[in-house]
């Protein structure tokens, strides 16, 4: 009986130690997503109304003008 105490104590001891692992892998995965969300990706403004949106939301003009909406592009060249 004792071995079994003793070996569900190890069992326990060694599921927490590997926790403790996980966790700081955990961690320092967060980290790495945090830091590349934070590079993002370049802004533009809006020719029309100046809001800066992401480069791979935004609308051009034939010209190259960058617009946030395909309405935004029609209102403006009109």
């Amino acid at each position: 009986m004792k071995v079994l105490l003793w070996a569900a104590i190890g069992f326990v001891v060694v599921m927490w130690l590997l926790r403790g692992k996980d966790r700081a892998a955990g961690v320092a995965g967060a980290r790495a997503r945090k830091n590349a969300a934070l590079e993002g990706e370049t802004m533009h403004k809006c020719a029309h109304c100046g809001v800066y949106v992401p480069a791979s939301d935004t609308v051009r003009s034939a010209s190259g003008t960058v617009y946030c909406s395909e309405d935004h592009r029609l209102r403006h060249e009109a």
